[in-house]
C-alpha cells in the first residue's frame, strides 16, 4: 500500500511527459523588410459602383483591364525585380463584369490561381510598365518579365506571387490546436545549387474539415520554373473538423 502514491505519482508526471512531448518544437525567422511600389495606381484610382466593383469608365487607363477590384499586394512581393509597380487585379467570372473575352481566357486557364469557395475570385496581376499598364494574365508572362530570379528576396515574392502558398512568420503553438509534426518552423529561404528552396504554408480553407495547415516545400529555377517537393499536414483546429466552408 506504501508503493501506490508513489505509482500514481509516476503514472501523473508520464502523462505529463507525454502531453509535453505532443508540442511540437518552434524555430522562428525574422521577415524580409519589402515594400512595393502601388502609386501609380492610386494616383489614377477608378471609383466603386453600387455593388463595389470598380467603374473605370471608357476611355479610363485601367478600364480595359477588365479587373473587378484592383488592390496593393503584400509588402512580401516587393523583392520582385525588376520592381514595377504592381497591383492584384481580381477576376470575378461568375458575378462580375468581366467581359466575353476575359471569361474565356479565364476558361482556357490564363490566371495564376483561383481563390477557393462558391464565390472566388481569380487573381491576375498589373505592373506598370514603360509609361502604360500592362497586364499580366499567366506564370509564363510572369516569367518573361521577371526571370532570372537572382536573390532570395526575389524568389520569396516570385513564388508568393505565382502561387496561392503563404509565408508565416513568428509562428507559435496553440495548445487548442492538434499537431502532426514535431518541429514547426517559420518560412525560410534556401539557395541551392540552380535556385532556391522555400519553405511555405497552404491552409484548406473551403471545403468540408479537417482544416489542414500544410507545410509545402517548393523549389524556384533561376529560371523561374517552379517545382514542389512536398506537402505535409502539420497542424488543424478540431473545432472545425465537423465544419464546411463554401
Amino acid at each position: 500500500m506504501k508503493n501506490k502514491p508513489r505509482s500514481w505519482l509516476m503514472i501523473s508526471l508520464l502523462v505529463l511527459l507525454t502531453a509535453c512531448q505532443t508540442q511540437p518544437r518552434v524555430i522562428n525567422h525574422d521577415p524580409p523588410v519589402l515594400s512595393v511600389s502601388f502609386n501609380k495606381f492610386q494616383e489614377v484610382a477608378c471609383p466603386l459602383d453600387e455593388n463595389g466593383n470598380l467603374n473605370c469608365g471608357e476611355g479610363h487607363p485601367l478600364s480595359a483591364l477588365d479587373c473587378d477590384n484592383i488592390f496593393e499586394p503584400p509588402s512580401l512581393f516587393g523583392g520582385l525585380d525588376p520592381a514595377y509597380p504592381i497591383a492584384i487585379c481580381e477576376v470575378d467570372a461568375i458575378y462580375g463584369n468581366s467581359s466575353d473575352e476575359t471569361k474565356a481566357e479565364i476558361d482556357a486557364g490564363k490566371y495564376f490561381y483561383y481563390e477557393g469557395g462558391l464565390s472566388g475570385k481569380y487573381i491576375r496581376y498589373v505592373i506598370f510598365r514603360n509609361d502604360e499598364f500592362l497586364p499580366l494574365k499567366s506564370e509564363k508572362e510572369f516569367r518573361e518579365v521577371y526571370a532570372p530570379i537572382e536573390s532570395p528576396e526575389e524568389a520569396l515574392s516570385y513564388v508568393l506571387a505565382v502561387t496561392n502558398l503563404s509565408a508565416s512568420y513568428g509562428i507559435a503553438v496553440d495548445p487548442a490546436y492538434e499537431y502532426e509534426t514535431d518541429t514547426l518552423e517559420d518560412t525560410f529561404v534556401t539557395t541551392t545549387t540552380d535556385g532556391y528552396d522555400l519553405l511555405l504554408y497552404s491552409y484548406a480553407a473551403f471545403g468540408c474539415g479537417p482544416h489542414w495547415t500544410s507545410a509545402v516545400l517548393v523549389h524556384v529555377s533561376g529560371e523561374g520554373i517552379i517545382q514542389e517537393l512536398s506537402q505535409t499536414n502539420v497542424f488543424r483546429d478540431p473545432n472545425l473538423d465537423d465544419v464546411c466552408f463554401d
